[in-house]
């Protein structure tokens, strides 16, 4: 009997937030063992994989269920997500007296 490991996770990028409100990038670099994953942060000069991450931390969620780790296929997919998300908010005026005639 053969069991059959699925690696959808390789070659994505990441986000993960982190409990104080930041959050770091990278990459998942390559499956380690079933369940488990070699992931690079940015900003690390060194070429080898730096962590260990299991599916059970990238499930993660936080005290409020926002997941903390988000996937992307590409980098301009993730610095879209990123722009979005440090974008100051626009207030929008909403008018409750209802225009007379």
């Amino acid at each position: 009997m053969t069991k059959t490991v699925f690696d959808t996770l390789t070659g994505m990028f990441f986000t993960v937030d982190d409990p104080d409100g930041s959050y770091g990038t990278g990459q998942v670099i390559r499956l380690a063992a079933e369940g488990i994953y070699f992931i690079r942060f940015d900003g690390t000069e060194l070429t080898l994989p730096l962590e260990l991450v299991s599916i059970g931390e990238m499930l993660d969620t936080t005290d409020d269920e926002y997941k903390r780790w988000r996937f992307f296929d590409t980098t301009e997919e993730r610095d879209k997500w990123i722009e979005w998300l440090d974008a100051p908010s626009k207030p929008r005026v909403i008018s409750l007296v209802k225009p007379t005639k």
